[in-house]
């Protein structure tokens, strides 16, 4: 029965080809005179797309990366954090307090990774957020602390993306 089925289907897919090849078919394209320009300058600048290239003197700004921290522990968190800035320079924060529950604006960069490191202040209980990326909290200071990289997930947005790290 099965392959009854497969012949059928087989001789009336060839039919139909056969039968479409003896159709005339219709034209359906418009049919337009050509343009011969003398100049490219008798093209309206209007019409033409802009891109950053086009006008020399427009700035062409980077898309920016909003960096947040987010503290769901049940206890407050040291957190420091390193990225490159929006004007190239690497900068790095530490160490912030946040208190369990908050949020906080921690920097803007125009990079899609970042290093953050986050401990608790409990001294008997003590957790880390480490990495294996060694930088100094400040320029002072000797002993340089593990952090840990992070990449921003690309957004839709062309102008800016927000981002979060949650400690838990």
């Amino acid at each position: 029965m099965k392959t009854l089925a497969v012949y059928a289907l087989v001789l009336g897919t060839g039919v139909m080809s056969l039968l479409s090849l003896f159709e005339s078919k219709e034209d359906h394209t418009a049919k337009f005179p050509s343009l011969e320009l003398s100049s490219t300058l008798e093209l309206n600048s209007n019409e033409l797309p802009s891109s950053p290239s086009a006008t020399p003197h427009s700035e062409v700004r980077k898309k920016e990366y909003h960096i947040y921290f987010e503290n769901r522990a049940e206890e407050p968190l040291e957190v420091a954090i390193r990225y490159k800035d929006y004007n190239g320079d690497w900068q790095t924060e530490g160490f912030v307090t946040l208190k369990s529950g908050e949020k906080r604006h921690m920097g803007v960069s125009d990079q899609k990774t970042y290093f953050y490191y986050a401990e608790n202040q409990h001294k008997w209980k003590k957790r880390k957020w480490a990495g294996k990326y060694s930088f100094p909290v400040n320029e002072a200071a000797s002993n340089k602390l593990r952090f840990v990289k992070q990449d921003i997930w690309e957004c839709y947005d062309t102008k800016m993306c927000n981002t979060f790290a949650v400690f838990r």
